[in-house]
C-alpha cells in the first residue's frame, strides 16, 4: 500500500513539471450586439460570465423566454440582477432579439 502512494506522489510531481515553451495565442472574437440606453444594463450584468455571443446564439427569443432566462441568471447562477435592471434587460433583448 505504502509503495502505491508513493508512486501516485511520484507521479504528481512529474506532472507539475510538464511546460510548454511554446508561446499560446488565445483568439479574439468580437459580435457585433445593438446598442441602445439599455445596453449599459447588459455590460454590467451579463459579460461578466459570458460574451454577448451566448446571446446572440439564443436566436430570436420571445418576452417570457428572456424574462426566463434573466431570472435564471440571478437566482440560479447567482449573478446580481437587480429587480430594475431585471426589466431593462427583458426590454433589451425582447427588442432586439425578440421574436415579434
Amino acid at each position: 500500500m505504502l509503495k502505491k502512494i508513493i508512486l501516485v506522489v511520484m507521479l504528481s510531481f512529474v506532472t507539475l513539471q510538464a511546460q510548454d515553451i511554446h508561446k499560446i495565442r488565445v483568439p479574439h472574437i468580437s459580435f457585433d450586439i445593438a446598442a441602445d440606453k439599455n445596453f449599459r444594463a447588459l455590460q454590467r450584468n451579463c459579460q461578466w460570465c459570458h460574451s454577448y455571443g451566448y446571446i446572440l446564439n439564443q436566436g430570436k427569443q420571445t418576452r417570457k423566454f428572456w424574462s426566463k432566462v434573466i431570472i435564471k441568471m440571478r437566482d440560479i447562477y447567482k449573478a446580481p440582477i437587480t429587480k430594475s435592471d431585471e426589466k431593462l434587460l427583458v426590454d433589451y433583448l425582447f427588442k432586439h432579439y425578440g421574436k415579434k
